[in-house]
């Protein structure tokens, strides 16, 4: 871990900061997982399935960010894979993107980043792994004894504000479009 930090920091004062920060968490779920599992066997029995389909998967990612470039051309990047507690992988990367596909415009973010519903009759399947994934909640009103509530409210700032469009803000996060299209998901 510390030379994985150590060559981050390396790489960051020769590439600058990196673009984009991207987290990939094993699905105990995943068909591949459960297509070889034995009967009445769970993922959390056979962590060298678990491992392996999310070596495969992440090395997919990576051949999809790097080779086929769907955020741009790649010039670098470093990622570590952390187990969580109930022992599934998950990896930190950091992606540092050629000079001519940086990220300073509000439609560059909006061509990477999405933070609305799909449309659940175009793309049904990507809706609902939206629905199940994505999705923060309940809390609130809803729950207040939920873990993310701190003092009455959630400290992950839920629900975020509509926005017609997105905006970058000084402080470095941006704002996402999240338009009032009237579509709610409750759970």
């Amino acid at each position: 871990m510390d030379e994985i930090y150590h060559d981050s920091m390396a790489i960051t004062r020769y590439n600058h900061h990196p673009d984009i920060f991207l987290t990939m968490i094993a699905n105990p779920n995943w068909e591949e997982i459960r297509g070889s599992l034995f009967q009445h066997q769970h993922p959390h029995e056979r962590p060298d399935i678990v491992a392996r389909m999310f070596e495969l998967k992440r090395k997919a990612l990576m051949d999809e960010i790097q080779q086929n470039k769907v955020i741009g051309t790649t010039v670098t990047h470093v990622y570590t894979i952390e187990f969580q507690k109930r022992g599934l992988p998950h990896m930190h990367a950091l992606i540092f993107l050629d000079k001519a596909d940086k990220i300073h415009t509000p439609e560059k973010v909006d061509n990477i980043v999405c933070a609305e519903f799909p449309d659940e009759v175009d793309d049904p399947l990507l809706f609902k792994t939206i629905q199940k994934c994505m999705v923060h909640g309940p809390c609130g009103s809803r729950k207040p004894d939920a873990l993310c509530m701190n003092e009455g409210k959630c400290a992950k700032k839920y629900p975020k504000q509509y926005s017609t469009s997105t905006s970058l803000p000084d402080e470095g996060y941006p704002i996402y479009r999240r338009r009032n299209d009237g579509r709610v998901f409750r759970y």
